[in-house]
């Protein structure tokens, strides 16, 4: 017997029961995945306080890990065995980025380092290389920022947070995810998500979900539309002149 095995943890073992009782059993898949839920939202906690977030938003985060990580195990996208690792690398993930937030340092900045001509082992012409690259990355940022001031409102929004400020797509549905609770948008189907034939409504984590994977198709659709639109521009042949910056009306 191999005395290193891996010992599963709590996360594992409760993913593990969830598959063993399969969505074919109503019940009993949700009363397995409440279970998970519980067993990963108390591990994010744990994750999230030895991070160093604040009790004030220690929950709401803990909550967004939880549904994220469910959510995948339930599609089978994370590997049995490593829920544990999977939840614990995701809430310190979060906790990085909150705060990186809250210290303002979400704008991409570039680093260089100060030695970085002056090592020996330096070929010159690979120097020369990667200055051209460089500089040629840098047109073509330009030329996208240009383009994308000329773009539609919400599709300038989500790629300045996403690319420019290097807001995690996370936080994007994390917003969407609030936004649809607290204005009751027709994406709202908890009447739908809830009917069960033999009476009982489904959990608010069940619920949670649907939102969280509507919420998600929405931020994916609408980062798609953005990028195809700027993609076809910055791609467009250079003889095409750019689009306007005013309305033709006020010339």
């Amino acid at each position: 017997m191999n005395s290193a095995a891996r010992v599963p943890g709590r996360a594992a073992i409760g993913a593990r029961a969830l598959r063993a009782v399969g969505p074919a059993n109503d019940h009993d898949f949700r009363s397995a995945r409440d279970e998970l839920a519980a067993i990963l939202r108390a591990e994010a906690v744990r994750v999230l306080t030895q991070n160093g977030i604040p009790a004030q938003s220690r929950e709401d985060l803990a909550q967004a890990v939880t549904l994220s990580v469910l959510d995948r195990i339930i599609a089978g996208n994370v590997e049995p065995g490593f829920e544990d690792g999977y939840l614990a690398v995701a809430a310190k993930n979060r906790a990085r980025d909150y705060h990186r937030e809250a210290s303002g340092v979400y704008e991409k900045t570039e680093c260089y380092e100060e030695d970085f001509f002056a090592s020996s082992g330096l070929d010159p012409h690979a120097a020369m290389e990667r200055a051209e690259e460089e500089r040629s990355e840098k047109a073509l940022v330009d030329q996208v920022v240009l383009v994308l001031h000329t773009a539609p409102a919400r599709y300038r929004e989500v790629l300045t947070a996403v690319y420019l400020e290097g807001v995690p797509i996370d936080h994007l549905v994390d917003r969407e995810v609030e936004r649809e609770s607290s204005e009751g948008t027709p994406y709202t189907d908890d009447t739908n998500v809830r009917a069960r034939s033999d009476g009982h409504h489904a959990s608010d984590v069940e619920a949670a979900i649907a939102r969280r994977r509507r919420a998600r198709a929405r931020v994916d659709k609408l980062l798609q539309r953005a990028r195809d639109w700027v993609r076809a521009r910055v791609l467009a042949p250079r003889t095409t002149p750019p689009p306007p910056m005013m309305n033709e009306a006020s010339r």
